[in-house]
């Protein structure tokens, strides 16, 4: 979903904000089941994999509150694409002054 910064609405940013969530969860599930398995298989005795789990976990929760809840991930995107339109047009300008 690469578009010109200029032209990405509030929309697209709530919408880039899911994505870039949901990849982030099922990142943690995947490598958690991983951790979890490894765990598990060698030493079953002794488990540790649920502290990765959880450490991860609250990143996971707090990611999820500014995506669902607070919608201020989309205002973190909307501001990063400005200030990257901002950075480019600086840039043409030095280009266009050489």
């Amino acid at each position: 979903m690469a578009m010109h910064p200029s032209t990405m609405t509030r929309a697209d940013a709530e919408e880039r904000a899911k994505t870039v969530f949901f990849v982030h969860l099922g990142s943690y599930l995947a490598v958690n089941a991983w951790l979890a398995y490894v765990d598990l298989s060698s030493s079953p005795e002794r488990t540790w994999f649920f502290w990765p789990l959880a450490g991860w976990g609250i990143g996971v929760l707090l990611h999820g509150i500014g995506v669902f809840v607070t919608h201020r991930a989309a205002d973190r995107v909307l501001a990063r694409q400005a200030h990257r339109q901002e950075r480019a047009e600086r840039r043409e300008a030095r280009q266009a002054g050489h």
